[in-house]
């Protein structure tokens, strides 16, 4: 799974808009939309910010080989 998909669907999965992850960490969303569509070329510290406004680690951010995204999330 792409690391940009993956961040959008941990989004969708808990209900949040794009532009209510932007507010949270203040970014305009128009760049948290490009995220979305481009992740691989987001800085690691804004990263870091959407893992924590998402309640997960960064490493289960960005570790796109594992399809369990939702059900794992909550036991984290």
């Amino acid at each position: 799974m792409e690391l940009a998909n993956r961040i959008r669907m941990i989004r969708e999965s808990y209900g949040y808009t794009q532009a209510e992850v932007a507010y949270k960490i203040n970014i305009s969303p128009q760049a948290y939309s490009k995220i979305e569509r481009r992740a691989l070329k987001t800085k690691i510290e804004t990263l870091n910010k959407i893992a924590t406004c998402l309640s997960v680690s960064l490493s289960f951010l960005v570790d796109v080989g594992n399809p369990d995204y939702v059900e794992k999330k909550n036991n984290l």
